[in-house]
């Protein structure tokens, strides 16, 4: 496996926030939204003061960190230099003391604009709340910002980057790249003498499929679709975009597709849960649902495929990403 093939010039920096519930806080099962609505809408409020027809321009964009992380917008999926995960956990309320953790992921050189994000967490924990409004405390939940790490899901490696009470944070170093891509895949393929893996999805897998929402898994479609996406983050926030332009995808997809193809489910646990969130800009639900569970897969091409499926680990996929959708594990 030639590490060299597999986004050499690409990083991406993963960041886990750990808070505890100062006031009851209520968010629903589904957590993602909330936690991207609340984060957002601060940045863009405390500091941004452009209209919104200039947060738009690519030119405000391109010099405005906050626009830069919260309105860029270059394709369907809203190519944007993050994506979110939520806390997995189902429960719908936290009570004082409680603690959760949740992450960001920042693409290429966003992990520079990180001191912005840890500041609006943590403004957001202690002044303008979270989640529905609770009558018993007039207002949304609060907490506070417990730590922040920078972390590589592919090893034990850790970084602190915050620790309450201090003051001060440090800005991540520690990043999941080409090198370490290879790396893992190379210890699962150990592991696996059969050829069969398990890829578990942890939060709402939403693609569309010829038309439609994909509501049965197909693997062929899943990695094409990762490939479209990999390829379009890479046009935007590697070090040498014009490596992952139009002609470098059909490349790709032309050489791998047939080996996709050839993946073969043996079992799949998937099912459809249909959660929604509200967006207060549209004023409007915002439908969020997609497969959850997991499948297993077997084929003979690891080598080619798995370092693709180890850094869509990273990227997540489909239309919700930045509210924490198609976050999935290979295993």
């Amino acid at each position: 496996m030639n590490t060299t093939s597999f986004f050499p010039d690409f990083t991406i920096h993963h960041i886990r926030f750990t808070a505890e519930a100062t006031t009851p806080i209520a968010m629903g099962a589904y957590k993602g939204s909330a936690l991207r609505g609340a984060w957002a809408g601060y940045m863009r409020q405390a500091y941004c003061g452009a209209p919104p027809a200039i947060r738009q321009d690519p030119v405000h964009q391109a010099v405005c960190p906050v626009c830069y992380l919260t309105t860029r917008e270059t394709g369907p999926e809203g190519r944007r230099p993050y994506a979110l995960q939520p806390p997995l956990s189902r429960q719908e309320r936290y009570e004082p003391g409680e603690r959760f953790q949740f992450g960001f992921t920042l693409f290429g050189n966003a992990h520079t604009l990180f001191p912005y994000l840890l500041l609006a967490i943590r403004e957001v924990g202690q002044s303008q709340g979270i989640g529905n409004w609770l009558e018993e405390i007039n207002g949304r939940g609060r907490f506070r910002l417990i730590s922040a790490s920078a972390y590589n899901p592919h090893s034990d490696e850790e970084q602190i980057l915050f620790q309450a009470p201090a003051a001060m944070a440090t800005t991540p170093t520690l990043s999941v790249t080409a090198e370490s891509i290879h790396a893992h895949a190379r210890a699962i393929m150990a592991r696996s003498h059969d050829g069969a893996l398990r890829i578990e999805f942890l939060t709402p897998l939403r693609v569309i499929h010829h038309g439609g929402l994909m509501r049965w898994f197909t693997f062929s479609f899943f990695f094409q679709r990762l490939l479209e996406r990999l390829y379009a983050l890479g046009e935007h926030f590697a070090a040498d975009p014009a490596r992952y332009a139009r002609p470098a995808l059909r490349q790709a997809v032309n050489r791998l597709t047939p080996l996709a193809e050839r993946v073969r489910v043996i079992e799949d646990q998937t099912e459809w849960w249909d959660v929604k969130g509200y967006s207060h800009r549209l004023k409007k639900p915002h439908y969020l649902g997609g497969l959850v569970g997991s499948v297993s897969v077997v084929s003979d091409d690891w080598p080619e495929l798995l370092p693709y499926l180890l850094w869509g680990q990273s990227v997540q996929l489909g239309k919700n990403v930045v509210k924490g959708g198609g976050w999935f594990q290979v295993l």
